[in-house]
């Protein structure tokens, strides 16, 4: 999304596929390509946001990437391709199955989830926090039951601070555990560092620059978000904060795509990659997305949402299944023996 623009920092995505080509597909409704059409006399509209930056016709722009590539015979006769999708990402390339899945040979889904399963199996969208760190999650309900602080900036740190993994659950054990003694230092020393300062991304999600990202959250956590005994619940810091981003999508009860997939139709290789400590995905909804799929293989390795952990391991395992598939010796020998999580 954000992180493919004009001027993209080609170093991260050779990190994350070292050796291996790639395309890079930027997205609408992000630098450079906003919409005109989405703000009638100068001002949002919500329902048409939703259609021209929504992630159906995202589908539709990652398909004629393809045939242009096609047509450009930059890929082999038959067309098809391979797809890596990470976080929300991940869930735009199980919807690209969906819809055009007889062009990809194999997909890698790193760190993601899926709307559709988590409704199915009465889960939530995202991980409650209480699952992977209970203190936090009883800190975080004793600190509102007081009624002091600033509840959606203290939920954006918590869940900012997760997704760093191991080290960053440290850091929220540390900022809770003041403010639970009134000692309003640690959270005010974090919010020093832009990523981490509410008050600065929630002035930057409402620029027209973020139009898109919103459109992004709200189909993927809006109905969540529409339950109020789930928006509003500490166990759950992504909706806390999220609930007062989308609020205007909420207010207006604006219409959610469906995102029921079959993903039974598939029959191209699919390996899920979930991380032991992310705060976002559980990793039963990562074993959940695999088993949907006829030809699906799940790894749950250590580490946070960005599987900080173990990075040579990782490029050995997303080099093996991209070059050779699943079923190849080295493939299977790379998953048949994770890292250990201690």
């Amino acid at each position: 999304m954000e992180l493919v623009g004009p001027n993209p920092d080609f170093s991260f995505f050779d990190e994350q596929l070292p050796g291996l080509s790639y395309v890079l597909i930027g997205h609408r409704g992000h630098d450079p390509t906003l919409f005109p059409e989405v703000y009638p006399g100068g001002k949002l509209d919500l329902r048409r946001a939703m259609n021209l930056y929504g992630s159906w016709q995202r589908v539709e722009d990652i398909e004629r990437v393809r045939q242009d590539m096609v047509a450009a015979k930059l890929l082999p006769p038959d067309g098809r391709i391979m797809i890596f999708g990470a976080s929300g990402a991940g869930v735009l390339a199980q919807q690209y199955l969906q819809r055009y899945g007889q062009h990809v040979i194999r997909t890698l889904l790193v760190s993601t989830g899926a709307p559709d399963l988590a409704r199915g199996h009465g889960w939530t969208y995202a991980r409650h926090l209480a699952e992977l760190d209970p203190q936090a999650a009883a800190s975080l309900a004793q600190i509102a039951r007081r009624g002091h602080g600033e509840p959606p900036g203290l939920a954006y740190m918590t869940f900012q601070l997760g997704r760093e993994g191991r080290s960053g659950l440290a850091k929220i054990d540390e900022v809770l555990h003041a403010e639970l003694r009134h000692n309003p230092l640690p959270y005010a020393w974090n919010a020093l560092n832009p990523r981490l300062n509410w008050r600065l991304i929630r002035t930057l999600l409402g620029l027209p620059a973020a139009d898109a990202v919103r459109v992004r959250m709200y189909e993927l956590l809006g109905a969540d978000l529409q339950n109020p005994a789930i928006a509003h619940s500490e166990d759950l810091p992504l909706y806390v904060w999220s609930s007062r981003i989308l609020s205007d999508y909420l207010d207006a009860h604006v219409p959610l795509p469906d995102l029921r997939l079959d993903r039974s139709r598939y029959d191209g290789e699919v390996l899920v990659i979930s991380g032991k400590d992310d705060v976002v995905f559980s990793p039963a909804i990562g074993q959940a997305i695999a088993a949907a799929y006829p030809k699906g293989r799940w790894l749950v390795i250590p580490g946070g949402h960005r599987l900080e952990r173990d990075p040579g391991y990782q490029h050995a395992v997303r080099r093996a299944f991209f070059l050779h598939g699943l079923q190849a010796r080295d493939t299977a020998a790379l998953l048949d023996s994770p890292p250990s999580a201690n």
